[in-house]
């Protein structure tokens, strides 16, 4: 599939394709704050393993590496922060050792300007939260003393801009992949190289979506004033859904995308995207129902829905979810993408009830391949197509989007890591 890279309007930050150029050039991780000379590494055993841990310094400020070794070097390691005078906060939770530290170690970059000054401990151990901790004592030191350093409020700033280019626009689609691992990060190169118009990201940020988490895991965005890191590469053209992992910590996921809110839309080639959380109430009296209902009053001829958990996963629509499909179904909607399930899948059209044949249109599409713990292929009465242990993302084409112009179709095609289409579909708005 070509994807045009024409001219888009100018933004106010790095275009994707200069900001991986840069990234390259520098080599970097994720641009931690010059630290003090660092002490040596402290030592214990956790579980069954010798987990050892560096600090920059006792004293820390902005984001700093912390080393973090683990012999043998594989199964689960968490981090956490205790303040000597508050509640432990869980930081980063890593199945894997860090892809962007080599894999040789479960090093990972600490924001400790996201948290409130406190002396208290660091504390890391190895295979479940039951075992022993290797504990270093540390002090955060950024002046919040009451509050946190937080993101601007300019997500609009971030939305899609008009379509002027000469080829119908391409839009990218996956969830799932976010975790610092190999597989994961061969999906974000994909999408970088495929150079989409508008990337979906359909949720999931490992394991807690905690603000340690999502800029180690999602990577440092280049919304930042940098190139970004690993899916921030891509953070310019990036339209989030909220994933179950990051919804208990909604707060740091809203500042983490500049305070973005959680459902929200937008018109790009003449196509209407309604973003929503999956994880909130679906139901004819929630305010997501209402303003989904608010907004296709006035759609376009496509619309286009994008939520984390899928709505059907092969047999009958969820009846949590079974309100929205309803008032899509029956109000212009054509597609819906989720994630939530590691595998990609085509359903066969569903009507308002959810159920296909005669005037079934709307179609999901699940793309939770985006690399971490690949699942099986999905089955199913309503399947008509699924592809499982496969990493890689949906691309829907805008179809007479070009030149400015409004999508009256909508056509697809799931491609692998190396761009091979491997399921392509198409519908009439």
């Amino acid at each position: 599939m070509s994807m045009d890279p024409v001219a888009r309007a100018p933004r106010a930050f790095l275009s994707l394709r200069a900001a991986v150029a840069v990234a390259t050039l520098i080599g970097a991780s994720l641009l931690p704050t010059a630290p003090a000379l660092a002490a040596g590494p402290i030592c214990g055993v956790s579980g069954a393993h010798t987990v050892c841990v560096t600090t920059p310094a006792d004293v820390l400020t902005g984001p700093q590496t912390i080393t973090v070794t683990d012999s043998p070097n594989n199964g689960v390691v968490i981090a956490t922060w205790q303040p000597t005078a508050g509640t432990a906060v869980r930081l980063v939770t890593k199945a894997q050792p860090s892809a962007s530290f080599g894999g040789t170690s479960y090093s990972f970059v600490w924001p400790t300007q996201k948290y409130l000054d406190a002396p208290g401990v660091l504390a890391v151990q190895a295979d479940s939260p039951g075992t022993t901790p290797v504990t270093v004592d540390v002090t955060l030191s950024n002046g919040n003393l009451t509050d946190i350093q937080h993101t601007p409020n300019d997500w609009q700033s971030f939305l899609p801009v008009a379509w002027t280019g000469a080829s119908d626009p391409i839009v990218a689609a996956v969830g799932d992949g976010p975790a610092d691992e190999t597989k994961a990060n061969k999906v974000s190169d994909s999408i970088v190289t495929a150079n989409p118009a508008v990337f979906l990201f359909l949720g999931d940020i490992y394991e807690q979506g905690t603000y340690t988490e999502n800029l180690n895991h999602y990577g440092q965005l280049a919304l930042d004033g940098d190139p970004g890191m690993l899916w921030g590469r891509l953070a310019p053209i990036t339209q989030p859904t909220v994933g179950n992992h990051e919804f208990p910590n909604l707060t740091a996921w809203t500042d983490f995308w500049h305070q973005r809110p959680d459902v929200t839309s937008f018109t790009f080639g003449g196509v209407l995207f309604l973003d929503l959380d999956s994880s909130k109430s679906m139901t004819s009296s929630s305010s997501q129902y209402a303003f989904v209902q608010q907004q296709l009053a006035v759609a376009p001829a496509c619309v286009v829905a994008y939520w984390h958990i899928p709505a059907t996963s092969g047999g009958s629509v969820s009846s949590k979810e079974l309100p929205m499909w309803k008032l899509l179904a029956s109000n212009g909607g054509d597609l819906v993408l989720s994630g939530h399930r590691h595998n990609m899948t085509e359903m066969v059209p569903l009507d308002a009830s959810g159920l296909p044949g005669g005037s079934a249109h709307m179609v999901q599409l699940i793309a939770g391949s985006g690399g971490h713990k690949l699942g099986a292929a999905l089955t199913g009465t309503n399947v008509a197509w699924s592809l499982g242990k496969t990493g890689g993302a949906v691309y829907l084409t805008l179809n007479g989007a070009a030149s400015g112009g409004s999508a009256s179709s909508l056509s697809w095609a799931y491609q692998d890591v190396l761009g091979i289409a491997r399921r392509t579909g198409s519908l009439t708005c």
